[in-house]
């Protein structure tokens, strides 16, 4: 008796190690499978939810949504208006930045892996590129950025070391690039040795990398330190990345433009995050 459960003991053992050697394997060939059914029942999920609050909630949603949107729309309202000005700087018609096309609702299917909360899968990668990074906010704030990975549009959350962008940190906007720690912190580093930056100051996305939009809110500064040829900025993030359920995907940012004359900036529609033109107005 003793030896058939020694056997089975070490079977069980034997079996799980198999299981974890290839659970990533697993768990990749997995996901072709199960995507496309998640994506069903989150489409029948989603129509049945609208349903209800057609006839029984829509007014309280409308008001949700509308709050939860005010600061994009107005980050959005603030960059269309702006674009008014720049036939002052140009003979060429520029087109005017589409915010409702351009700024798309996505939601989370599930996670890429089981013991990985940092990587999620979206819906919404059907008419994106391939070669692009995309801006994912949380309501009003920063939360990560987005990849289309073959048929799958994978969402690398704050949390993850992959996930990095540019900001402008504290009052003086100096410039710096951010990348993931954990779940409520990130760091910024290549922030220039002689800025003047401290703890409380508010970190914002750049727009400068055509990821982001600018200004969109990332955290706070809590802690300074100075390297051999720069600084590094430990900031406390705002997005709740633990629960990623709803985004909003920045499909084409706004190509930025300054006056050489004035700190006030002009923007127009750019193509993609891979390039980007500056134009200075001189007098």
């Amino acid at each position: 008796m003793m030896n058939r459960r020694l056997i089975f003991i070490a079977l069980i053992v034997l079996a799980s190690f198999l299981v974890f050697q290839k659970e990533e394997e697993f768990q990749k060939e997995f996901s072709f499978i199960s995507i496309p059914v998640k994506k069903f029942f989150l489409g029948i999920e989603n129509s049945l939810k609208s349903y209800i609050n057609t006839y029984f909630n829509q007014i309280d949603t409308i008001k949700k949504l509308e709050n939860e949107n005010i600061l994009l729309r107005k980050y959005l309202y603030h960059q269309e208006m702006i674009i008014e000005k720049l036939e002052n700087y140009s003979k060429s018609k520029v087109e005017k930045y589409n915010s409702s096309s351009n700024v798309l609702r996505i939601q989370t299917i599930s996670y890429k892996k089981l013991n990985d909360f940092s990587v999620v899968y979206l819906t919404g990668g059907e008419n994106l590129k391939d070669d692009k990074i995309y801006g994912l906010i949380q309501k009003n704030v920063a939360a990560g950025i987005a990849i289309k990975n073959g048929d799958n549009l994978e969402g690398i959350l704050l949390s993850n070391e992959k996930c990095q962008f540019s900001t402008f940190v504290g009052k003086d906007r100096m410039p710096g690039i951010a990348k993931g720690i954990d779940e409520k912190t990130m760091e910024v580093n290549f922030i220039p040795k002689w800025s003047n930056i401290s703890v409380g100051d508010k970190v914002v996305t750049s727009g400068l990398d055509n990821i982001f939009l600018a200004n969109i809110p990332v955290g706070v500064v809590s802690q300074v330190f100075t390297r051999s040829t720069y600084k590094t900025a430990i900031i406390k993030t705002y997005a709740d990345v633990l629960h990623p359920n709803y985004f909003y995907l920045v499909k084409k940012v706004p190509v930025q433009i300054y006056d050489a004359n004035s700190t006030q900036e002009i923007i127009m529609e750019g193509e993609d995050n891979k390039s980007k033109d500056k134009v200075k107005r001189r007098h």
